[in-house]
């Protein structure tokens, strides 16, 4: 019913859609309005298109009451604002999914809630590390930078890499600070590769808050770590297995902050181990 009520209204508003879609200078003079009013050179040097083609432009996007003028300066109107950053959302949302297709194509990504991934857009500035046949532990050792570069971490793992409890074991030795969700599965595994003075020492990290672990019944299909510098994202191919070959990286505050709100999300629906 949603689809064909939606199918009903693109019917209605695609006339608009299109007005401002098709005409590169109008959607770019709208995208350069969002970050506030403009002159006529300011435009000019924003777009790098000549004066008359912008004139043009701004007179059908006036007739359209999608932007206005006060003496010498230009404004989005209250529906131009709306309109421009769903624009520039859409715009970023489409150069996440092109700029990183190998990892979103035939990937899993049923475990990212559809209000995150209403959000993409926020990954825009990000890069996919990929394994090279020269360098095919080049996602790995990217993630462990990552981690050594950054204070705080904040992780959620399906799979495990024994070498990943001494890794974090040092990081937290150097007073950094880290959370981690782990379904059950993981926890077990990690118990069978600690011998007795380890689990005593991860009991004393925990006591301490050093370390803080959250337990999921939830089979997730999707790892990610978000630290105060970077998120890291790799996710598991369709045939269900994990793809060690592809990390989605990025420094950008827009990317950090999505990525908290996904961990929050899933530490919301966990429980803090105990022991």
């Amino acid at each position: 019913m949603i689809s064909k009520n939606l199918i009903k209204i693109y019917d209605e508003v695609k006339d608009d859609l299109k007005f401002i879609s098709s005409s590169g200078v109008r959607a770019k003079i709208i995208i350069s309005l969002t970050s506030g009013t403009k002159e006529l050179k300011d435009l000019k040097e924003d777009l790098s298109i000549d004066t008359s083609n912008i004139l043009h432009a701004i007179r059908a996007l006036e007739k359209q009451d999608l932007i206005f003028k006060q003496e010498d300066n230009y404004f989005l109107s209250s529906t131009g604002i709306i309109l421009g950053f769903k624009l520039v959302d859409m715009i970023k949302t489409i150069s996440v999914v092109q700029k990183n297709k190998k990892l979103w194509l035939n990937h899993e990504i049923s475990d990212i809630p559809q209000h995150m991934i209403l959000r993409i857009g926020e990954l825009y500035d990000s890069n996919l590390v990929e394994s090279e046949l020269i360098d095919i532990f080049k996602p790995r050792k990217n993630f462990s930078q990552i981690l050594a570069d950054s204070k705080t971490i904040k992780g959620i793992s399906p799979i495990l890499y024994q070498d990943y409890i001494d890794e974090f074991k040092l990081l937290i030795k150097n007073d950094k600070e880290v959370e981690l969700i782990l379904t059950p599965n993981i926890i077990k595994e990690i118990m069978n590769f600690m011998d007795p003075a380890s689990i005593m020492e991860l009991r004393e990290l925990i006591s301490q808050e050093k370390l803080k672990i959250w337990t999921t019944d939830h089979n997730i299909k999707v790892a990610f770590t978000v630290t105060d510098k970077f998120i890291s994202l790799a996710l598991f191919s369709t045939n269900g297995e994990y793809d060690t070959t592809k990390d989605l990286v990025s420094e950008h505050p827009d990317a950090i902050t999505w990525g908290n709100n996904l961990f929050e999300f899933y530490r919301e629906k966990s429980n803090i181990l105990k022991f």
